[in-house]
Order: structure tokens, then sequence, then C-alpha cells
């Protein structure tokens, strides 16, 4: 893949020559692919071989030996093929056609590396039928495959056919967006204008394969391509940045365990290093290539090595050797159909005749060398290739064109398509926002409804219970004092009017008694809602009827209202039951002089009848029915009722409104 300005030498080519003299005269590539098993394979090679060896499923082992496959430059091709039958036998018993096409290629990059191009080419071409026909949308294994018959040509010196596979290649590559693939048919395209010496072209394509990758690790596989960059820039006489491309390309191939990439790069770095005046530091490069050249067994790249031995004894006053070998490799060219080595070979053969003083060979061998040329010129005419260029252009714009239409429509189909599902949306929203509205309505239609029912029931729940309160108030009431009124007169009617002083008396007291209550609640009957400030005055008036029975009492009442609230009448009668009973039982019982009232209304209010007597016990607050009535009403309209009491000390009666709602 690289122009064959060579000085490399090949141990196998020497070893054989030793062997055809002395042994068994067997032709070269048999003994050469007989020494790589002598040889040990690289760690890579050997981890891939383990991992075959570790497949227990019969499609990871498949995929263990592609795995394989692609290391394969490292390898023999015999070692390699193994593999692949294996691999090919695997596909077939899984039915798995794309399997078996694979295999197939990788046999026919293994015929390649074997000097078997014809049959190699017949393999590939079979290969695309075979996805045509089995309709297997693989562009990767497609690129593979054009990639492939491209060396083909490159060993046949059909550069034209060549640069067309490069193009093809780099078409599937973009489709799968492959990157190394694209890289791979750029480099193919500029390795034929390299060969064809056509420098300036050569750099073009290969700088558009380095721009190529966004990751540029990507090309870290393909150290090749920097290895060809090397022999551009030497072609052009930038010595400086051939050393530089050249060094990329043996670190990258020593990286990825590449043994064609690394002689090649090897062989490339030798050739700089006696072009630039430094010989003696070609020695190491090219001892190391010949080394793992054994691994390969390529009779291309032996011929190379031969062609580039011819240079070096002609550079080094060995005329003699360097025509023998050079013959060697051009019989070996001719046998395999290596056309392209063969110009390199004749070259390598012209300057050693030249440096004999051979006049005579030495202008037979230029002629040979202008036929090559011309034969090589008249398979790979400019106008052919350009037309190739001009093809591969116009279907990358057709496809650009097609492309930008597709994005054109896409975008169309996007805003009509967003158009029309906004409006969708925008109804769907509107109809499911109505249906919303009218449940909600409905909702509240219902709620209202059922507040009302709620309402007119609580109203007769009221209603109800204030009557069932009032019939209480009435029965407890002015009902008992009617009970002692109807006793009075009946004693009245036994005893006579004359002797009947007593029962007169407490006649009109329950009469009075009777009164006072009936007053009280048509007070509340007559009022929706009551003041503190009317419970006092209520209270007052309560107190002033009593104050004449009880002289011996002081009886004071401390008012402070700084904010008026109200209560409901129902609450207030109940506020006014409490203080009432609380203010007879202190009167009758607590044996007190001094007595207070108290009633204080300002964020909440309160109520307490104070005195100073005899106290009550425990037993009494607990066990007391009048006391108990006192809490129960307390409880009911939700006040705070606490009595303390001392003995000899007096008592506390207090009604707090914490809990009581006020309007």
């Amino acid at each position: 893949m690289f122009k064959p300005i060579y000085i490399q030498i090949s141990i196998s080519y020497i070893i054989f020559i030793f062997m055809k003299k002395l042994i068994f005269g067997l032709p070269l590539i048999v003994f050469v692919f007989f020494s790589s098993y002598c040889i040990g394979q690289t760690n890579q090679i050997d981890r891939l071989k383990r991992n075959i060896a570790n497949a227990n499923q019969k499609p990871d082992k498949i995929k263990a030996i592609f795995q394989l496959c692609e290391s394969g430059f490292s390898a023999h091709p015999d070692t390699i093929a193994s593999y692949v039958n294996k691999a090919e036998i695997l596909a077939t018993e899984l039915e798995n056609k794309p399997a078996e096409i694979w295999a197939m290629y990788y046999k026919s990059a293994i015929y390649t590396s074997k000097g078997l191009i014809d049959s190699s080419l017949i393999i590939a071409n079979k290969c695309l039928v075979l996805l045509q026909e089995n309709k297997i949308e693989d562009k990767l294994l497609e690129a593979n495959l054009y990639n492939q018959k491209g060396r083909c040509f490159m060993r046949k010196t059909q550069f034209k056919e060549a640069i067309e596979m490069g193009y093809q290649t780099i078409r599937a590559g973009e489709i799968c967006k492959n990157e190394l693939m694209q890289i791979k048919g750029k480099t193919l395209i500029g390795w034929a204008y390299l060969e064809m010496g056509q420098t300036k072209d050569a750099l073009f394509w290969h700088l558009r394969a380095v721009n190529t990758p966004k990751n540029k690790a990507v090309l870290e596989k393909y150290a090749v391509l920097f290895a060809n960059l090397a022999l551009n820039y030497n072609s052009l006489g930038k010595t400086d940045s051939a050393f530089y491309y050249i060094d990329k390309a043996i670190n990258y191939a020593r990286k990825d365990e590449n043994y064609l990439y690394l002689t090649n790069s090897l062989a490339i770095q030798g050739q700089l290093f006696v072009r630039s005046g430094q010989a003696k530091k070609a020695e190491k490069p090219l001892t190391e290539a010949v080394e793992k050249r054994k691994l390969i067994g390529d009779p291309f790249y032996i011929v190379s090595d031969m062609s580039q031995l011819g240079i070096y004894y002609a550079n080094n006053n060995q005329p003699e050797k360097g025509i023998k070998i050079c013959k060697e490799g051009i019989e070996i060219a001719e046998k395999y159909k290596i056309d392209t080595k063969l110009l390199f070979l004749y070259q390598s053969l012209a300057e050693n005749y030249k440096e004999i003083g051979n006049g005579q060979e030495y202008s037979k061998t230029l002629e040979k060398i202008i036929e090559i040329k011309d034969h090589v010129l008249q398979k790979n005419s400019v106008q052919s290739i350009s037309e190739i260029q001009t093809k591969y252009e116009a279907e990358k714009n057709e496809k650009i064109i097609a492309l930008q239409k597709l994005d054109l429509i896409t975008k169309n189909y996007w805003l009509y398509g967003s158009l029309i599902f906004g409006l969708l949306s925008a109804t769907i929203l509107w109809l499911l926002f109505k249906n919303y509205r009218r449940k909600q309505n409905q909702k509240m239609e219902s709620a209202l409804i059922e507040e009302k029912r709620i309402a007119a029931k609580s109203i007769i729940d009221a209603e109800e219970q204030e009557r069932k309160r009032i019939a209480a108030d009435l029965h407890d009431n002015i009902g008992a004092y009617a009970t002692a009124i109807r006793a009075d007169v009946e004693k009245i009617n036994d005893n006579g009017i004359e002797n009947s002083a007593g029962f007169l008396h407490n006649l009109q007291q329950h009469s009075d008694e009777i009164i006072g209550s009936l007053r009280d609640t048509i007070w509340v009957l007559n009022k929706e809602n009551i003041t503190i400030t009317s419970i006092s005055d209520r209270l007052k008036n309560y107190v002033n009827k009593l104050q004449p029975s009880y002289e011996n009492i002081n009886i004071q009442i401390n008012e402070e209202i700084e904010n008026e609230q109200k209560i409901s009448s129902q609450n207030a009668l109940n506020i006014f039951r409490i203080m009432q009973e609380a203010i007879h039982n202190a009167l009758k019982h607590s044996k007190a002089n001094n007595l207070s009232i108290n009633i204080i209304s300002n964020e909440t209010f309160s109520l307490s009848v104070v005195d100073n007597g005899c106290g009550l016990n425990q037993s009494k607050i607990i066990r007391g029915e009048g006391l108990k009535n006192m809490q129960m009403r307390a409880k009911e309209i939700g006040l705070d009722l606490t009595i303390n009491s001392e003995q000899n000390i007096g008592t506390t009666l207090a009604l707090n409104s914490n809990n009581l709602t006020v309007l």
C-alpha cells in the first residue's frame, strides 16, 4: 500500500533460497507459510484464540472468530482460514445467512493475502450478489466488500477500478455512519493516486481521510493512513513531515498490534533514513520488519521486500546480487500476477544495471519500464478516473439534494403536523373544558340543592330543638310551679281561707315565678341575637327582685363591656339560666355577706359569681344536681364552666367564652 522505494530484506526469502539450493527446492510461498507456524502470535491474537476456545454457544463462537478475523493481518492467512471455515460451517448450521456472507468476506481477504487475487474478487462479488438476493441491509459489510475489491484491483494495477471501489466504500460508510470505513475508502483512493505517481492528488485524499472522524481515536486503528502520508511528504521533499507521520504510523500499529501496518511502516522508516543520509539507523527498523513479516506470509509484500533489497544492493556496490534478487522477484510477481510491483522491480533492476555499467540491459529495462507505465496509464486514464470522480460527486450532490428535499418535506410535515396537532389539541382541550364546566355547574347545582336541603333540615331541626327546649323549659319551670299552685289551692280549699295565710303567700310567690319564667322565655323568643349588655341588664333586674329578700347580703354587679358581642338567643338563655342558678345558690346556701357578679367583655367575655361564704365541699360539687345542670348547659353552648371553692373562704363560679361562637 505504499510506493516501493523500499530497502527491506526478506529473511523468509533468503531462507527459501538456501533451502532451494540445498534441500527441497520447494516454492517460496510454501516455505513462507510453513515458517509462520513456528513464530509466536501477538498477545491480542492469543487472547482472541482463547475467546474462541471458551465460547460454548455457536453464535458466541462465530462472533469470537470474526473478532479474530478483524485482527488477522497479524497472523498467517492459513491460520485465519481454518477459523473462517469453522465459522462458515456454524453459520450454515444456524441458517444465519448474514454470518455466512461475513465468513465469505473474510475468506476473500485471506485469498488476497495469499496472492489469489482473481479468486478473492470472485468471492467478494458473490457476497454482494447474495446480499442483494437475500435482501440483507448491511452497509458495513458492503463497505468492507467494496474496500476488499479495491485492494484486489490495486494489486492488479487496475487503479481506475480501485478508485471506484474507494468511492463505493465511502458511500456505504456514510450510510451506515461508520467513520473508519469512510477513512478506508479515502485512503484507498489516495493509495491509487500514489501508485500512479500523482502525489498531490494522493495527499489531498489522505488529508481528507485524516479529517474525516470527529473522534480522532478512530485513526489509531488505521496506521497505514499515516504511513501513506509519510510517503506523500517524502515525495514532495518534506522530510520532517514524512518522519512525523511515519512515527505516528509505527506507534499506532504497535498499539493495535497490527503486524501488516507495522512492517509496512518500519520499511518506510528505513527508506526515509536511507534517503535522508542516515543509513545506519535503517538497520533496526528493517530487521524488525523482516521478523514480523514472517507472520503475514503475503507474496505481495515479499516481492516488495525484494524490490527494496535490489535498491539496497544497487546503492551499496553489490549490483550482481541486486540483479539476481530483482529477477527472482519479477518471476514471483508474474507468477502471482502482482502487476503493481513489476514496475518497481524493473526500476530496481535498472538501477543495478546502471551501477554495474551494463548499458544494453539498462536500456532494455528502461524500455520495459516505459511499456509497463504505458500499460498502466492505458488501463487507468485520467479521463476515466475523472469520470468516476464526477459520477461520485454527481451522486453525492444528488444525495445531498435528496436529503435536503427530504429534510424540507420532513420539516413541512412537522410544521403542518404540529399545526394540526395544535388545533386538535386546542379543540380537545376546549371540549374537555366545556365538559368540565358542565360537570362543575352540575356539581354546583347539586351542591346548592344539597345545601338548601341541609339548611332547610337544619332549620327544621333547630326549630324542633327549640320547641323541645322551650317545652322542656316550660315543663321544668312553669310545670313545677303550676303543680305547686295546684297543691296550694287544694290545701286552701281544705282548710278554708281564714286558716290558709301561708298557702296564699306560697300561691302568690309561685305565680310570680311563673310570670318571671314566661317573661324570660318571651325575652329570648322575641330576639334573634342578644348582646352581652342585654344579658347583664337581665341579671340586674333579677338581682333587684331578690335583693329585698336578702337584706343582710351586700350584692354588687361589676360590668366591664369594652367590646359589645352578640350571642344567639338560645345561648343567651342558657347563660342567663346558669347565672340565675349560681346567684340563687349563693344567696340561699353560701351564708355569705358579700356577693359579687362580674360581667366582662372585650375580645372574649366572661361572667362570674363570687361569694365569701362557707364554701362547698368536693362531694357537693360532684353530686349536686343543680351544678350538673349548669355544667350540662355550659357544655351544650361551648362555654368553660369552672368552680373554685374553699371552706370558710368562699366560692367562685366562672363562665368563659373561649369556645363559644359569637356573632
